[in-house]
């Protein structure tokens, strides 16, 4: 028997799952991709295992789970009680007071975790420096546990007023009631989010109160179905950070598996960036069910102290990311007198019309396989026949109720798409206040090639890069991620207070031993560890602060003044300057090395096909990507095919392959 070498990446998308399959000695990379099982994500993949035959060969594995994110999209999450100071009961209700449809006169309420029956209040209060006005009331605990009996509940979410400073009375709780009730699980807020902001802390430990049990449950099955196929490699998991962590750890914060699956594509655009040098990027991450946007600026991806999904905030490290329902599953469908496109998406199961899986309605996939842009006969590398007449019927009935003919219905669903994803990126570079004209764009995911040129054109963006492996760069950057633990505490007062610096120095020692300990806990050498320190700050009466790395405490505050110059054009140097929160990102160096891949060289010659391009049939050469190798260049009209994504060359475009097989297409230049 060979022993264990493999390393093994796997994201579960919505749509597809998506194995990628490293050997470090030979530079070798397999890919292999499986429809989804959304109602039993391991299924999938453990399937694509047991076909690709290499779990008895693994010595490293990774994967992105969705196992939160879909428990808090289909409210599948575990009911639970949210405990706070007496008199807070509505912080979760009021949010952050915004009233996001301003034309409706009734705006929906959002989507609570919590229902509003199941908030309960104790006696106890901390002024706002963490010193007790009011103990705990221990007759209160005892009140919520004979509550949480006669409901059944078995997961408490507990955030009391200034916790952050102080978690005495949070402590105290979750002592009185393991004490009261053993097999209850109590989630701190203060071990959650230990920042100020009461509805922030509140709507993440509900959050991952929420979907403690679903996660942990996951992977629980998921590491027991391993270990019976006699699997040697320890599970990670990827988190939202764009770090991993073990299986064993994520239970402490399982919320940082939200945003695990697209994660592993940001870690990819890092990757690229350094490796082409290519330092700022826009990466596109088109799947079958949303399309993902994300920032690589200066050689490193964005991160963001929050995320939001479905109404609910959740502080904490997350990669910059926006999210928007266009990928290759979206529903096109006449809606008044117009098109539109998503967010509802076919998934896997009925999917696309021309999956042939019973679906009817048409989507952006089903518009590139009419337009000629998909070979039906080599989609997923000839493994998976799609239906041309399926996709046709499908497009026909649209037109018909669009008052059209098929191809200009089939060309309007894909310039909806690209549009959607144009503002997405116009949305995120405004907010980091960036010129995305001189950034690079990075197309991938098994649609993204297909509608680069097209937004590059539309953004007016000169380079358009498609990796290698591009079908499956989630799953390929996770192998490429470090691990990474998160760490942070709050700082209160001006950056000029004469106590700022020891405030500043003290802080970052607390941190720090946190750190040391996380990553031992990993097993991560002294010698592979990095820690990144970044201080929020803000003027004097704004709310939000933007973070500033910490570099030394003399220049803090003139880098602070830089970073908010840079951001938003102007800065004020004359206003005071507070110290919100100091944060420490904890990385452990085990992801592999950026490598050129041993691949075998397509022997299959070049076909001619009619493609629709432009509102105009052309025909377009159709090359096998791993055939490019011996080419200056591909010139389109032209369609080049590899095994899990196509890519398309636009008429007055040119392909050229470079290094790390990675393509680079630009404008022919007369």
């Amino acid at each position: 028997m060979t022993e264990p070498h493999l390393r093994v990446g796997v994201d579960i998308g919505g749509t597809f799952t998506d194995l990628v399959i490293m050997d470090p000695a030979t530079g070798a990379t397999r890919f292999h991709k499986v429809l989804s099982t959304p109602k039993a994500p391991a299924v999938g993949m453990l399937q694509g295992l047991d076909e690709t035959g290499v779990i008895r060969e693994t010595a490293f594995l990774v994967h992105g789970t969705t196992a939160g994110l879909n428990a808090i999209l289909s409210g599948a999450g575990d009911r639970i009680m949210l405990v706070t100071t007496e008199g807070f009961r509505d912080v979760i209700e009021i949010g952050r007071g915004e009233n996001r449809d301003v034309w409706s006169l009734s705006p929906a309420r959002r989507n609570l975790l919590v229902k509003s029956e199941d908030i309960q209040t104790v006696t106890e209060r901390l002024r706002h420096d963490g010193t007790v006005k009011t103990p705990l009331n221990s007759a209160d605990v005892a009140r919520i546990a004979q509550k949480l009996t006669e409901e059944g509940i078995t997961s408490v979410a507990v955030c009391f007023l200034h916790a952050h400073k102080n978690p005495v009375h949070e402590l105290e709780f979750s002592r009185l009631q393991k004490e009261l009730l053993p097999d209850v699980s109590v989630v701190l807020s203060h071990e959650i989010s230990p920042e100020q902001g009461e509805y922030e802390r509140t709507s993440s430990v509900v959050a991952t109160a929420y979907v403690a049990r679903t996660i942990d449950t996951y992977l629980g099955a998921l590491q027991r179905e391993l270990r019976a196929r006699s699997c040697p490699a320890p599970l990670h998991v990827m988190r939202s950070s764009g770090g991993i962590c073990s299986a064993e750890l994520v239970a402490r914060q399982p919320i940082q598996t939200i945003l695990s699956g697209p994660a592993g594509g940001v870690v990819a655009a890092e990757t690229i960036s350094k490796a082409l040098n290519r330092p700022n990027l826009i990466a596109i991450d088109m799947g079958g069910t949303s399309s993902d946007v994300s920032l690589v600026i200066d050689g490193r991806m964005t991160l963001a102290s929050e995320g939001e999904i479905a109404d609910n905030i959740l502080r904490m490290p997350v990669v910059e990311l926006h999210t928007i329902g266009a990928g290759g599953g979206s529903i096109a469908r006449a809606e008044g007198g117009g098109l539109r496109v998503g967010p509802q998406s076919a998934g896997s199961n009925p999917g696309p019309a021309c999956y042939g899986l019973g679906g009817r309605q048409p989507t952006v996939t089903d518009a590139q396989v009419f337009l000629g842009r998909i070979d039906p006969a080599w989609f997923l590398g000839g493994r998976m026949a799609l239906d041309l007449a399926a996709a046709q019927t499908a497009i026909g009935e649209l037109a018909a109720a669009l008052g059209t003919d098929a191809t200009a219905a089939a060309e309007g669903i894909v310039d909806v798409a690209n549009a959607m994803m144009a503002n997405a990126i116009r949305t995120l570079a405004m907010r980091r206040g960036i010129d995305h004209r001189k950034f690079s764009l990075v197309a991938f995911g098994g649609a993204g090639p297909l509608h680069g040129a097209a937004l590059a054109e539309e953004l007016g963006i000169d380079e358009v890069i498609v990796p290698f492996g591009t079908g499956v760069l989630s799953a390929w950057g996770m192998l490429h991620a470090d691990i990474r633990h998160d760490v942070s505490l709050p700082l209160e007062g001006f950056a000029t207070d004469p106590g700022a610096r020891e405030l500043i120095e003290r802080t970052r020692e607390a941190l720090m031993e946190k750190a040391v300990a996380l990553l031992a806990a990993e097993g991560v050498a002294k010698a592979a560890s990095e820690f990144r320190i970044t201080v929020d700050m803000r003027y004097v009466g704004q709310s939000h602060a933007i973070p500033v790395e910490l570099h030394s405490f003399a220049s803090l505050s003139s880098d602070f003044h830089d970073q908010y110059r840079r951001q938003f054009s102007h800065a004020m140097p004359e206003v005071p300057v507070e110290l919100v929160q100091m944060r420490l990102g904890a990385i452990g160096h085990v992801g592999a090395q950026f490598a050129d891949s041993a691949r075998p060289v397509e022997t299959r010659g070049e076909q001619v096909r009619k493609v629709v391009i432009g509102r105009q049939v052309h025909d377009a050469r159709i090359v096998h990507r791993d055939a490019i190798g011996g080419m200056a260049s591909v010139t389109g009209p032209a369609i080049i095919l590899e095994d899990g994504s196509t890519t398309l060359v636009p008429p007055g475009w040119r392909a050229t392959q470079e290094k790390y097989g990675t393509l680079v297409i630009g404008k022919v230049r007369s």
